[in-house]
């Protein structure tokens, strides 16, 4: 357990000691970047073609990064993270009246927490669904279709479970590989589905629909991966996560996150002027629970040392844009901005990624990004492959993702060096 209570830890890993004789410092490679890509994509091939939280892949992928990091020299914690985890137990169905049954992944997908139920009723379109309102021509029993954006589709759900409807279908422009995983954050009432264009364009106003969506929560523990060096008071910490959607690898997102980090972590080297955390976060994909574990469980005092939060999710997209949060800390952007050699945009993120609780408790926070279901060159999605089992190694753009990572471990030194 590290000093001051903060975290239960498993006492087989957290007190591994590093080698006696840390290896020298390294640069940031384009060969040790796909080198890690390439082990995180294998283990998501030989568990299912998925890496999520709670599965033998997550567990696999933990491992693999407390092993590097040890070898490296760097100082290594499990830190263990209660989460609920939802299941589906047997695969969810959506039929047309005429019979056609529509596809699971190409139609329509089951996002994280939906609720369980199902049965037969009309198509009821209620425009975006994110006011009460919306809802007030649905009759009990009926199937709610909204418009995908304008809120997070939870509220929806919760408006539509309130107008006593069957279920919720949220039909959004997900391009043309298929329906992406999603999360509701919290679980649901009512059973949700997310439906393509192609299957909404079969569901008219009145239409009747059948549907069964089988899902659970459990309780369980996942693990955040901590990793320390050098000495000081002050912290510079980094930040990705480790676990991907269900039923995808998640190369991109976001084991070209952790595989920066990984680099980041050769390339500063076990012994740092400063003091430099690296953080794998767990969970990340169910609602950012392991990095809100962490920041909730570590004392104020502690909180206070960490003088800056970077955060890298999605750094190799194919059609990449590259970006910067433009929401986040203006100094720490400033500085990311000066160790990306080329053009960047700004992006706004709000609170979509681990770098949220940071923000929240007053750390500074800012992060590098390359794009996710979002127009790109050419009008085409900067990664196509976002939330789906596509993500592979094949997804990632690693010239794109040299440089981002560069520029991570360059803006580290910076806040590493400041006093």
């Amino acid at each position: 357990m590290l000093a001051g209570g903060w975290c239960a830890c498993s006492s087989e890993d957290a007190h591994a000691p590093p080698p006696d004789e840390p290896p020298a410092p390294r640069p940031v490679t384009a060969r040790g970047l796909t080198e890690h890509l390439r082990a995180l994509d294998t283990i998501a091939r030989e568990n299912g073609g998925q890496r999520a939280t709670g599965t033998p892949g997550y567990d696999a992928s933990v491992r693999y990064v407390a092993a590097r990091l040890r070898e490296s020299g760097w100082r290594v914690t499990l830190q263990q993270v209660p989460l609920r985890v939802p299941s589906e137990r047997s695969p969810a169905r959506l039929s047309l009246a005429s019979r056609d049954r529509l596809k699971p992944l190409t139609d329509f997908r089951v996002p994280t927490y939906s609720g369980a139920g199902g049965g037969r009723g009309s198509v009821s379109r209620v425009g975006s669904g994110c006011a009460r309102s919306d809802y007030g021509a649905v009759e009990r029993g009926a199937v709610a279709l909204a418009d995908a954006g304008g809120c997070l589709i939870f509220e929806k759900a919760r408006n539509a479970a309130r107008a006593g409807a069957l279920a919720l279908l949220a039909a959004g422009e997900w391009g043309p590989r298929g329906v992406p995983s999603a999360t509701l954050v919290s679980p649901a009432r009512l059973p949700v589905l997310l439906v393509g264009r192609r299957a909404e364009r079969a569901l008219a106003e009145g239409s009747e629909v059948s549907l069964r969506v089988d899902t659970e929560v459990s309780r369980a523990t996942t693990q955040n991966v901590i990793a320390d060096a050098g000495k000081g008071d002050r912290v510079a910490m980094a930040g990705a996560h480790v676990d991907s959607v269900p039923d995808g690898p998640g190369i991109n997102d976001n084991a070209s996150g952790v595989a920066t980090l990984l680099e980041a972590a050769d390339a500063l080297g076990a012994r740092p002027k400063g003091r430099v955390r690296l953080a794998f976060w767990g969970a990340e994909e169910l609602g950012l629970v392991g990095s809100r574990h962490y920041v909730h469980a570590l004392p104020r005092e502690k909180l206070r040392r960490i003088a800056a939060y970077i955060n890298l999710d999605m750094v190799g997209s194919p059609n990449a844009v590259p970006a910067i949060y433009s929401d986040g800390d203006r100094r720490l952007g400033r500085l990311l901005r000066e160790a990306h050699p080329g053009r960047e945009t700004g992006v706004a993120v709000d609170g979509a990624s681990d770098h949220a609780p940071f923000a929240d408790s007053g750390i500074p926070v800012n992060g590098l990004y390359t794009g996710s279901s979002e127009r790109g060159p050419g009008g085409r999605p900067r990664d196509p492959c976002y939330h789906l089992p596509c993500d592979t190694l094949a997804n990632v753009d690693r010239r794109v993702l040299l440089g981002m990572a560069r520029a991570a471990v360059r803006a580290l030194r910076e806040v590493e060096d400041e006093p």
